[in-house]
């Protein structure tokens, strides 16, 4: 089906730039608009924003293999997301089930970070093992080679109750090890981080990303006792260290990442961490909901659109994902953005009253429309 969206205000991530007027979609693939053309629908988006589709850096979309797991279809198209990542549900020891079967039939582009403790994260009861000697580089590096359309990451996860003290360091820097043999990147969960955070991002080569950047568990956090964002973290963006939100329902705090985004400590990434304890819910809900907030925490609309947008597609290796230049896959949302009062909450009991919010009116995947709000077009 071919459309066409007129006299909406486009906004392409990859050149960082607006412009008013009308873009087609022609055979899956964004187009200039022509008069003689026959097209499936005309789609009036005036007052909206029309840009590429939202890419979820980091979600749990394994329902029916992990606890926390929500459906992937269910949760992308109406939050205008049409290419997520999988923030590491599965392992090696269940991965390839799982690219056979959920990662298979699902209409969202459907990524994944494998998780470097091979059993993954199947439930909520205990933890995955994350002791170095238990690693099994040599299948990691075989899938990362086996797999490079789907795999874009190694995870980990630093936290009190899944690794402490030395073993902690130690695995860090396993983890890295196999990454640069895979060839891949590393995503380091720090909620409750088991070593102070500017430790752990030293350990860390230009590219990787620690993910959670703003939770408030522990004493480990990205604000030192003067209430400024930690010097090595500072540092280690410098040297290209990069930082996701990800907001998840326990892995983010309002009052830190206020502070540290009044300090320009904003993130690279704004991930969702969608999963079956918040989906929709607060204090997680959604990942337009989760970009709002940023506009209120002063964030211009572009620089949150990139960061689901042109950044995560980089990090992806699928930068044409981030563009909205004629011949690119046309996968395309149209936003609203909504005056309203919308009140968030997080894991701590912390409250903040945001003025607007970022609604999807209409994504489109490859060319097809797969979402569309009951009173729009």
């Amino acid at each position: 089906m071919d459309f066409l969206i007129k006299n909406g205000t486009v906004y392409d991530p990859a050149e960082h730039r607006y412009w008013k007027g009308d873009i087609a979609m022609v055979d899956g693939k964004i187009a200039a608009p022509k008069a003689n053309h026959e097209y499936r629908q005309v789609v009036d988006a005036d007052g909206c924003i029309v840009t590429t589709g939202l890419i979820d850096y980091h979600v749990h979309y394994m329902r029916g293999a992990s606890e926390g797991g929500v459906n992937a279809d269910v949760v992308s198209s109406c939050c205008g997301i049409t290419t997520a990542v999988d923030g590491g549900s599965a392992g090696t020891g269940m991965y390839e089930h799982i690219r056979n079967t959920l990662v298979a039939n699902a209409q969202v582009r459907f990524l994944n970070c494998l998780l470097v403790a091979s059993g993954g994260q199947s439930n909520n009861q205990y933890p995955e093992n994350l002791n170095p000697v238990l690693f099994d580089e040599k299948k990691i590096v075989e899938f990362f080679r086996k797999h490079s359309d789907n795999l874009v990451g190694l995870k980990t996860r630093i936290s009190h109750g899944i690794i402490d003290g030395d073993l902690a360091v130690e695995s860090v820097r396993r983890t890295v090890e196999i990454a640069e043999k895979a060839g891949t990147r590393v995503i380091v969960h720090v909620t409750d981080c088991s070593i102070p955070l500017d430790q752990l991002a030293s350990m860390l080569r230009p590219g990787d990303v620690i993910c959670h950047i703003y939770q408030g568990k522990g004493e480990n956090i990205c604000l030192g006792k003067d209430g400024k964002v930690l010097p090595g973290l500072l540092e280690a963006r410098e040297r290209g260290v990069l930082f996701d939100a990800s907001n998840g329902r326990s892995n983010f705090d309002l009052k830190i990442c206020q502070a540290a985004v009044e300090q320009g400590f904003v993130p690279d990434v704004i991930s969702s961490d969608i999963n079956s304890s918040s989906c929709f819910l607060q204090p997680l809900h959604s990942l337009p909901r989760i970009l709002s907030k940023y506009l209120d925490f002063g964030m211009r609309l572009e620089d949150v659109l990139d960061c689901a947008t042109i950044k995560p597609a980089q990090l992806i290796g699928m930068p044409e994902l981030g563009s909205m230049a004629e011949g690119t896959t046309a996968d395309v949302v149209i936003l609203k953005v909504k005056q309203k009062d919308v009140e968030y909450s997080d894991i701590t009991g912390n409250r903040f009253t945001g003025h607007q919010v970022i609604v999807p009116q209409m994504t489109f995947k490859d060319g097809e429309c797969v979402f569309c709000q009951a009173d729009f077009a």
